[in-house]
């Protein structure tokens, strides 16, 4: 669980105004008992004019302060609400894990509101109806809690000899691990946004079944990509190539639309 190793300041950047430049803002989620310092540094890895905007979970980073929320309806509705004070023109979302969820409910509540992304990126995790790639592990005893874990490619070395540490996230830890298991995903409209679906090929936590189950979310296309790498693989340039390569095509169709003179890039 990279972010675990210390708490993350809050970022300038975060929620600030989008450059006059930008044309496309990426709302990033984290992985379950993760916090939004893992993409504050994503920004010099994206195209020209993308602006990237961390979100935290309420009790997680910079909102550790508050109460942890461990019901799906409050979290995803705080969600979408953060993300809809942030729009000022084309987003698109990208999640990993839990967040991969959480951003596809977001989508789908923005997309009621009138407001659907441009492009809901989904890593790390198996579509909202695939069935689970592993048993409930949120009632676990901590000893064996962090050895599944371990098992599983979820959580580094490293961190679990740092038992403090590890005492002080643990109760996020089960609250994002009770959300993701017991997750149901409920009857609704199809996403009319495009899909980018990315696992990777070491991950223990996906399978090409489960990944393909996105196609069956979205009425526009789905992008399923394999990338190196286990469960935590966006540090991968692999990964970052194919996020690029996305984001570039969806920034060529809006710089089109806007009528830009098709001189001059808007993404390089």
């Amino acid at each position: 669980m990279p972010g675990l190793a210390g708490r993350p300041q809050p970022d300038a950047r975060a929620g600030a105004p989008v450059r006059a430049e930008t044309r496309l803002r990426l709302f990033c989620l984290p992985h379950t008992a993760g916090n939004a310092d893992h993409f504050r540094h994503w920004q010099h890895r994206m195209p020209t004019g993308i602006e990237v905007t961390p979100v935290d979970l309420p009790g997680h980073g910079t909102r550790l302060r508050e109460p942890l929320v461990g019901q799906w309806h409050t979290l995803v509705a705080d969600l979408a609400g953060t993300i809809a004070r942030q729009i000022d023109g084309p987003y698109a979302v990208l999640g990993h894990g839990l967040g991969a969820l959480l951003a596809f409910e977001a989508a789908r509540t923005l997309q009621l509101r009138g407001t659907p992304p441009v492009l809901l990126v989904a890593a790390g995790r198996n579509g909202p109806a695939a069935a689970p790639s592993h048993r409930p592990l949120h009632g676990l005893p901590d000893a064996q809690l962090f050895s599944t874990l371990r098992h599983l490619g979820r959580i580094p070395d490293g961190v679990l000899h740092q038992s403090a540490l590890l005492q002080m996230f643990l109760p996020g830890l089960r609250t994002d691990l009770r959300l993701a298991e017991r997750y149901v995903r409920s009857t609704g409209p199809l996403l009319s946004s495009p899909v980018l679906a990315v696992a990777g090929r070491q991950d223990k936590t996906t399978d090409p079944d489960g990944m393909l189950a996105w196609e069956r979310e979205t009425s526009a296309t789905c992008e399923l990509v394999f990338v190196g790498g286990g469960h935590f693989f966006l540090q991968e340039e692999e990964f970052t190539q194919a996020l690029r390569l996305r984001l570039t095509h969806i920034g060529d169709r809006l710089r089109v639309r806007q009528g830009v003179s098709a001189g001059g890039a808007l993404l390089k």
